[in-house]
């Protein structure tokens, strides 16, 4: 395997491995040079090099993020992307979970498990629908959320 720079522009993949004291180490190799995932691997993703001169992508300011959940929340048409915006958001401590998942009685009366959370800055609630998300959805919904969440920066 090579050891170079990437170049700007250039597709790569990262992967996150557990070294043999137990730390994890990320490892970033050329898209010419992958050839899947190492049996070993904890995660792995693809990514770009920005372009020299490129506008830098920053998280949408929580606020926004937590009006999106709310507007997914009531649209009802993306369970999964919802559900992993709920997790997103749980991550970074903007939303605290009240009570963690419970049954709630959907409109055409089936129990559905909720995620109940709190928003910090407010103190409102909001039921996210828990949501199995599998491994064939995961590209779909990361190129999903990157869309909603990410802009550019001035």
């Amino acid at each position: 395997m090579e050891n170079r720079p990437l170049e700007p522009g250039e597709s790569f993949f990262s992967v996150v491995r557990e070294d043999g004291d137990g730390n994890l180490e990320r490892q970033d190799i050329s898209a010419k040079a992958w050839q899947g995932p190492p049996e070993d691997a904890v995660g792995w993703w693809r990514g770009r090099m920005p372009e020299r001169g490129a506008a830098k992508l920053v998280l949408a300011p929580d606020a926004v993020l937590v009006d999106i959940l709310r507007q997914l929340v009531a649209n009802q048409q993306q369970p999964q992307l919802t559900y992993l915006l709920a997790l997103l958001l749980l991550r970074r401590r903007v939303v605290r979970t009240v009570d963690a998942l419970r049954d709630s009685e959907s409109a055409d009366q089936a129990r559905v498990a909720v995620l109940a959370i709190e928003v910090v800055a407010d103190g409102q609630t909001i039921e996210v629908p828990e949501c199995a998300i599998g491994r064939a959805d995961s590209l779909r919904l990361r190129d999903e959320l990157n869309e909603l969440l990410y802009c550019e920066a001035e």
